[in-house]
């Protein structure tokens, strides 16, 4: 203890500094010395959460919102580099917008909040100069001060965030000139029967889960031309007017479909966007039928060299598209498909392999199969992959089956005749 003590005040409280605050404030009774030092941390993190003892929630709370208030008042005005704030049980807006205007005024560089209060998110945190990463979570946006800055904002996350108005949104974007990574989940447009644009020249890494509060559809602009990697998911909007993409490497969407089914939408000029992709995830079968549906105006796929697509029970509708895809990536190394072949029909009557005998040209190399139960079904559906792909050298298969079915389940997949004679196959049991 005595060694730890003699050490200058800047090196303990960079010890301290990674440790959680409230381990941190216990070694306040370790000595005197130490009594405020935890205070000075440069990562300060709160959390309200249910207590853990005996102890009246109330109670619980005041002494929550009398730590934080100790911990701000004690540390003065030292510089804050990241500042965490979960309270979503009833602290009220007086408070946290007076912790969040301290920690704004500090200089802090990382910002998470996570608060349940009655009021909408203080402005001045859209004018913050020194932001470089912004997580909001629950929050409600009507609309962005006319001064809104986030000069040196790198990273947003938004996790259920409401936007009211039409250009909150697209105002947001526009202050943060510097924008490399956009995350938002689970978020909810009001006035979902719109357009809306997501224009950054400076977004390098793009990720939306969407929810719809109305069945009524509107369109989606993405003018993102430095984007390298794409994870969208969504209703496929009855649009999609602009779609620049150019430099994307790395795409996984999922889309599925309103209630009006693909007579009322189109997605062509997405999937065109797609274009240079070098991997795709397409992954929920939904998304993999889209491509089926709207198959006529795929691009070709030349920098393709990984696809993984997922299937459900009934494979030959999620997977119809399948022919189409692999004619359309002449650079295809690898192809996962998660979840397997399960079907009632024989494969001489699955749709999904109607093209699979003008595949002889198909570049492929490994093929990798989870879920594989070792049925009849399955076994036809290999062997139908295996005698018209020439090219591969690799199928990985990740089964599961009793310990007294495994080596039948091995014996009849590596008996299978094989088109190319290179062709190795592994089986993986989990």
């Amino acid at each position: 203890m005595d060694r730890i003590s003699d050490l200058p005040d800047g090196i303990i409280i960079r010890i301290l500094s990674f440790l959680s605050i409230d381990e941190a404030a216990s070694t306040s009774l370790l000595s005197k010395r130490w009594r405020d030092m935890f205070a000075f941390t440069p990562n300060l993190h709160f959390s309200l959460t249910k207590p853990k003892q005996f102890l009246p929630f109330v109670d619980h709370r005041q002494n929550f919102m009398d730590f934080v208030d100790r911990v701000l008042a004690v540390s003065g005005d030292s510089a804050i580099k990241s500042f965490t704030l979960k309270c979503r049980l009833g602290v009220g807006s007086a408070h946290t917008n007076r912790w969040i205007c301290n920690v704004l005024n500090r200089g802090v560089v990382d910002l998470y909040l996570d608060v349940k209060a009655q009021d909408s998110l203080l402005f001045e945190v859209f004018a913050c100069k020194t932001l470089v990463k912004l997580k909001l979570n629950r929050f409600e946006i009507p609309m962005l001060p006319k001064d809104a800055s986030l000069p040196a904002l790198k990273t947003l996350s938004l996790h259920f965030v409401r936007f009211y108005k039409l250009d909150a949104f697209e105002k947001l974007i526009s202050a943060c000139p510097l924008l490399e990574e956009l995350i938002m989940d689970y978020i909810a447009w009001e006035l979902w029967k719109c357009s809306h644009i997501l224009s950054c020249q400076t977004l390098k890494r793009l990720t939306i889960g969407c929810i719809g509060f109305s069945v009524e559809l509107g369109s989606m602009s993405f003018d993102n031309p430095n984007l390298v990697y794409l994870e969208y998911s969504d209703f496929v909007q009855l649009l999609y007017p602009v779609v620049n993409l150019d430099s994307l490497v790395e795409a996984k969407i999922r889309l599925t479909m309103n209630e009006g089914g693909p007579e009322n939408c189109d997605p062509s000029n997405l999937i065109k966007g797609l274009r240079n992709v070098e991997i795709l995830n397409l992954s929920c079968p939904e998304t993999v039928e889209i491509f089926g549906i709207f198959h006529e105006t795929m691009p070709e796929f030349e920098n393709l060299f990984h696809l993984s697509i997922t299937s459900e029970v009934d494979f030959c509708s999620s997977v119809s598209s399948l022919p189409s895809l692999l004619k359309k990536s002449p650079n295809l190394h690898t192809l996962v498909i998660k979840g397997f072949l399960r079907h009632d029909k024989p494969a001489s009557d699955c749709k999904c392999f109607l093209g699979c005998s003008r595949l002889s040209s198909c570049p492929l190399k490994v093929l990798v199969l989870t879920e594989y139960e070792g049925s009849i079904k399955e076994l036809e559906q290999m062997k139908r992959f295996l005698e018209e792909l020439p090219c591969l050298e690799l199928v990985k298969v990740c089964a599961s089956a009793k310990h007294k079915e495994k080596l039948q389940l091995t014996t009849d997949l590596l008996m299978l005749p094989k088109a190319s004679s290179k062709c190795e196959i592994k089986v993986e049991f989990s």
